[in-house]
């Protein structure tokens, strides 16, 4: 006969000599759940991590970006596991992890129109620093998801790969998952780390019927071999540096496309090239055809993207999809939690699912081992991360289709999307300074404060005023242009006023951190030192209050440490 739950419980961890008890069980394998497992055995907990499939395995989510690096630098230092800031740069990703990894210099946004060749003027590029941590990452994730797996496993998570759940339970006294072979394991507490199928999701019916997000988009992707470099077909003038150094995005009116090349350095071993393209079915019906017949009969219509794609072959099955979108109406219940994809997906745009992530993972690693250290799982301890994890996504879904109305119009996209790089920056700062003031005093008050409710939850910039109205008023522009109220034009006008009017948001451009070919002022410095020094300069002198904020305390020459540190390590290589 089996036995209750409750009948296993454990008291802060200790042993009920049952093999099969555990502090916490993970669903899952992905990212999140090994990042997680590593974080809590580390800690002491015993933890059980479940997988219906094994590793190596093909999945997406490739492409790293500064906030998520730094959230990673963040939670390694703050619970111990360094395979966690392995990842947080390509010099390290590449020495460490998989010569696989691609290198990651930029964002490139290129607008196309139907029928036509691409118009040299209608471009954006947003470098990443240099300074401090070099480079981000094109992350070849089997072999990623593989290492962060067995950190998982040396700190003690117990795995079980290519096990079959049939039967999930919690109370509110204990949780336990039961095997097709009939195996039953009992824990503490559960994390959900899933996707669009998450099993508690599915078990409790927590998905919202219709999804309640704005953004519709659908996606056909899968690995290539034979992708042409864009910078063969189309070279900036004075450009910093080249779009296959970074992951590419190919817009046009209703979707666009990711190159998110892994060949991209001269010590690349890895010859593939990441391609998924995204369509608003409301716009683009999903089709019954094949879907690599979708894809060519597709880029046909955009010649200077067809152009690259002339002689690619797919590797692998393409993966095509219905609507991505999905929505949960809670996050949180008695004794589990779904951490971020399980709850809700909005669309890759931009990498903010990685981001997400590990901001919602971060909030929920710090409350889960106080509460098996108190054997105290009350709702109230867990209730800010489904707040968190819903604002997250509702600002997300906000963005993103916001950009998809702004594919249609590439001024509108050259106003609207300066709104991310202001956002990302000043939530960099933020980042930064918590993370340099807990290296020096390994007071963790320093990183419990990025959690201590903000009061703009969810956005880029949490705790900056200016930015939730800034924000929201550009949102509203295109809105109205979505609702055919206002005209692309003029929205995207009153979009740049409503950013020059604003003393902390201007200043941001003009230090080379993003460039344009509708720009009239780039800064085409090789290397991206000296701005950033400018940049640093400028919140010592001239920045406002608000974002003078972020530096009382200055990073600066650890920051300045960090960069060298990196670069002599590369040239060693």
């Amino acid at each position: 006969m089996q036995q209750p739950v409750n009948e296993l419980k454990s008291p802060r961890g200790e042993s009920t000599g049952n093999s099969n008890h555990f502090d916490v069980i993970i669903l899952g394998s992905g990212m999140s759940g090994t990042q997680m497992g590593a974080i809590l055995a580390k800690q002491g907990f015993r933890v059980l991590i479940v997988e219906e499939s094994a590793h190596p395995r093909f999945t997406i989510g490739e492409s790293s970006i500064p906030e998520t690096s730094l959230m990673n630098r963040i939670i390694a230092d703050r619970y111990g596991v360094p395979e966690i800031g392995d990842i947080t740069s390509f010099y390290s990703t590449f020495k460490k992890v998989s010569s696989s990894t691609g290198i990651k210099r930029n964002f490139g946004f290129v607008f196309h129109r139907e029928g036509q060749e691409h118009d040299p003027k209608e471009y954006t590029q947003c470098v990443i620093p240099e300074l401090p941590w070099g480079p981000e990452s094109h992350y070849y994730r089997q072999d990623v998801d593989a290492y962060l797996l067995h950190a998982a496993i040396r700190y003690g998570c117990t795995v079980r790969q290519r096990i079959s759940i049939t039967d999930y339970e919690v109370s509110k006294t204990g949780v336990a998952v039961t095997s097709a072979q009939g195996e039953r394991f009992t824990g503490r507490y559960m994390i959900d780390c899933g996707g669009p199928r998450a099993p508690l999701a599915m078990k409790f019916g927590l998905r919202e019927t219709p999804c309640r997000y704005r953004t519709h988009s659908r996606t056909l992707y899968t690995h290539m071999v034979g992708v042409k470099p864009f910078d063969d077909i189309f070279k900036l003038q004075g450009q910093r540096w080249r779009w296959h150094e970074g992951t590419l995005h190919h817009m046009f009116h209703g979707g666009w496309l990711w190159v998110i090349p892994f060949n991209n350095h001269d010590r690349a071993t890895n010859d593939l090239v990441s391609v998924g393209l995204q369509l608003d079915p409301r716009i683009h019906p999903k089709t019954d055809i094949p879907a690599q017949q979708e894809f060519d009969e597709f880029l046909a219509r955009f010649p200077t993207i067809a152009e690259q794609f002339k002689n690619a072959k797919p590797v692998r099955d393409w993966v095509k999809s219905d609507r991505l979108q999905y929505s949960s109406k809670t996050t949180v219940g008695d004794r589990y939690c779904l951490m971020l994809h399980a709850a809700g997906f909005i669309d890759p745009l931009f990498s903010r699912g990685l981001e997400n992530t590990s901001v919602a993972l971060h909030a929920l690693a710090a409350r889960l081992i106080k509460a098996l250290r108190d054997d105290d799982f009350s709702p109230e301890r867990f209730e800010y991360i489904d707040r968190l994890q819903q604002k997250l996504l509702e600002h997300n879904d906000d963005f993103v289709s916001c950009c998809y109305t702004s594919f249609s119009d590439f001024r509108l996209w050259d106003a609207f999307h300066r709104l991310w790089a202001v956002g990302t920056m000043l939530g960099q700062f933020r980042l930064v300074q918590a993370h340099a003031r807990f290296k020096e005093s390994r007071d963790e008050r320093h990183l419990d404060h990025l959690d201590d409710n903000p009061p703009y939850l969810g956005y880029l910039c949490a705790d900056m005023e200016g930015y939730y109205r800034l924000f929201n008023d550009c949102k509203a522009e295109v809105f109205a242009v979505a609702e055919q109220r206002k005209s692309s034009a003029d929205a995207a006008a009153r979009i740049h006023q409503l950013i020059d009017a604003q003393e902390f948001a201007k200043p941001l451009f003009s230090f080379g951190y993003c460039i344009s070919g509708a720009w009239k002022h780039v800064n085409n410095s090789k290397y991206s030192l000296i701005p950033a020094l400018r940049l640093l300069h400028w919140t010592q002198s001239g920045a406002p209050p608000e974002v003078r904020k972020y530096f009382d305390y200055n990073p600066m020459m650890s920051m300045l440490r960090t960069y060298v540190e990196n670069r002599v390590a590369l040239a060693l290589k």
